[in-house]
């Protein structure tokens, strides 16, 4: 497992797990960002936000939101 701010481009990676408070996990699973989603990580550079794509939308995530976003190769 690691964070999905260490994830690289074009990689498909699951979510595995949500480490933050209520407000933040109620904000990510209503963006379709729960325990078992598969997402890919469009882009991902040294600094900045990060872009993944779940079904069939993109989401931009801040380096600290995906930092506690636990997630393992799919």
């Amino acid at each position: 497992m690691m964070p999905l701010s260490m994830s690289g481009e074009g990689t498909e990676v699951t979510i595995h797990c949500v480490n933050c408070g209520f407000g933040l996990k109620r904000r990510l699973c209503d963006l379709g960002l729960y325990d078992g989603t598969r997402v890919k990580v469009v882009k991902n550079d040294v600094a900045g936000p990060i872009i993944i794509k779940v079904k069939d939308s993109k989401l931009v995530l801040g380096r600290g939101q995906a930092q506690k976003i636990m997630v393992e190769k799919a």
